[in-house]
């Protein structure tokens, strides 16, 4: 029973994540450097950057992906640092999807203890998700139309 129910929050999950994925691949697909990284409020940039753990998080994966990357010190190239960016986010929500299909039920299952509540992998997997929609509401329906560009 346990078992079953945790494959139909799976397949949910997935169902979402991908979902949110595809969104933000077209929500950032039409965006050029110039509009990624201007304004006042949050930028198309800092939103993707904040969703995926930021700055130093990207400069880890470079670290681990590249060898001996330029991580800036000379110059900052904004075409090369929005790709970075727009992949990072990509591969993050990859990453949940990845989870989500690939454990199984008895790991989907497994829970710990956060503060006074009990929460298992699915939650977090669900959690993830809730963070990415969030902000990709953000970024479709007050970013995009803020900076011009047409509405998805």
């Amino acid at each position: 029973m346990v078992a079953n129910a945790l494959e139909s929050e799976r397949k949910q999950l997935v169902a979402r994540l991908r979902n949110i994925r595809e969104s933000y691949e077209q929500c950032v697909a039409d965006i050029p450097t110039q509009v990624a990284t201007r304004g006042t409020e949050w930028s198309v940039v800092d939103l993707l950057r904040h969703t995926t753990g930021g700055y130093l998080r990207n400069l880890l994966v470079r670290l681990l992906d590249e060898v001996d990357p330029d991580l800036g010190v000379g110059g900052f190239d904004a075409d090369a640092n929005w790709k970075r960016v727009t992949d990072s986010i990509l591969r993050d929500i990859d990453g949940a999807i990845d989870s989500a299909v690939d454990l199984n039920v008895e790991q989907l299952g497994r829970s710990g203890r956060r503060g006074s509540q009990t929460i298992r992998v699915v939650d977090l997997l669900t959690q993830m998700a809730d963070h990415y929609d969030e902000h990709l509401t953000q970024l479709r329906d007050e970013i995009r139309p803020r900076e011009g560009l047409p509405n998805l």
